[in-house]
């Protein structure tokens, strides 16, 4: 299973999701949020992003 299994979620009296669709989720917001996390946390170690790239 995985979370196309999903049909309903309920968290704290509110419909999340239903019938297998995000309700108001502004999904662009989240991933725009995302990529600013994981850009700070590559450099704050000072990482480089592209993991599979040979030194």
């Amino acid at each position: 299973m995985d979370r196309t299994n999903v049909e309903t979620v309920i968290v704290a009296g509110k419909v999340r999701k239903w019938r297998g669709r995000l309700l108001g989720a502004d999904l662009g917001r989240l991933l725009r949020e995302l990529e600013s996390s994981r850009d700070h946390l590559f450099t704050t170690v000072g990482m480089r992003q592209d993991l599979f790239a040979y030194s």
